[in-house]
């Protein structure tokens, strides 16, 4: 992903079970924009977006391989 933003709308306790749920909202060139909301059966406590980027897999993979550093 590119950017998260997501705003903390109440607490959660253990034991519940949250729900996610996304949407795509839009698609800006290789940009794809989704809409987030997540509930605890009581309460939504998250929404926001969330901006991916469609990358090429290879040429991806290449850049972090040769960030690698070897001992």
């Amino acid at each position: 992903g590119t950017h998260v933003d997501l705003s903390h709308l109440a607490a959660t306790p253990p034991g519940l079970t949250v729900e996610i749920r996304t949407r795509l909202e839009a698609v800006e060139g290789k940009k794809l924009v989704f809409r987030i909301e997540a509930d605890d059966g009581v309460d939504r406590i998250t929404e926001g977006r969330h901006e991916r980027q469609v990358i090429l897999a290879e040429r991806f993979e290449a850049r972090v391989a040769a960030k690698k550093v070897t001992p």
